[in-house]
């Protein structure tokens, strides 16, 4: 399975009931299919990238994200 970044965006401010901010957030193409998805592994300064490649998780993070950066 490919998974790459379509477009995505940063959130900084959550709204209520969504922690761990900042987070990204992405329009996922998986195998030809576009999918809004959280992104694992986001940190203040990551650099991120539309085109990167995104692995999926075995089982969702702690917040409920099941793709990750590479």
């Amino acid at each position: 399975m490919s998974a790459v970044i379509h477009t995505y965006t940063i959130v900084r401010t959550p709204p209520q009931g969504f922690d761990g901010a900042p987070y990204c957030v992405a329009i996922i193409d998986v195998d030809g299919q576009l999918e809004t998805a959280r992104v694992s592994g986001y940190v203040e300064g990551t650099e991120i990238n539309i085109g990167d490649h995104l692995h999926r998780l075995e089982q969702p993070d702690e917040f409920g994200a099941v793709y990750a950066l590479q």
